[in-house]
């Protein structure tokens, strides 16, 4: 994992981040477990219980601030799953808003990230949690799958702000 901190002139305490992470298994996540669910991916569901799910590359930018972390963008791709993510997290509040794209079978969706942003196949499920990190609601739109990456791009909104 490395971990790049730099100072911002914002005021102390304010850093612009990057993050990135080779070789992440990730285990008994109940947030990831719901997105997948709500996908209806039972295999990823049974890797995510057993040996975990393996993400091969997980990279970020970031900000940081005394009282919330806003994701300025965000990937974790392997084989099995593909996920972006862009919103905040309210460090006092502990309240966050993201959303992103959950890209199946990565290993072949990943065709479409010539279209499309990293961690973002071809096709892809819109998501959002928002709430709190003890209590986080997730929703999909079943639908987005149908709308190829490249007009995700045309219909992309800004990343959510947290309220404090």
């Amino acid at each position: 994992m490395d971990l790049v901190l730099t100072p911002r002139g914002a005021g102390k305490g304010s850093y612009d981040g990057a993050l990135a992470v080779r070789e992440l298994r990730v285990q008994d996540a109940p947030v990831l477990a719901e997105l997948l669910s709500a996908i209806s991916v039972i295999g990823l569901l049974e890797q995510l219980g057993g040996e975990g799910l393996l993400f091969n590359t997980v990279d970020a930018r970031f900000t940081l601030s005394p009282d919330r972390v806003q994701i300025v963008e965000s990937a974790a791709m392997g084989a099995s799953l593909g996920v972006s993510m862009a919103g905040a997290y309210g460090l006092k509040s502990g309240r966050m808003e993201l959303r992103g794209v959950v890209s199946p079978i990565y290993l072949v969706n990943a065709l479409g990230q010539i279209v499309s942003r990293r961690g973002e196949g071809l096709f892809g499920f819109n998501y959002t949690i928002s709430g709190t990190a003890k209590a986080p609601t997730v929703s999909v739109n079943p639908l987005s799958i149908l709308t190829p990456g490249f007009f995700r791009e045309i219909f992309r909104r800004d990343p959510p702000e947290v309220t404090q």
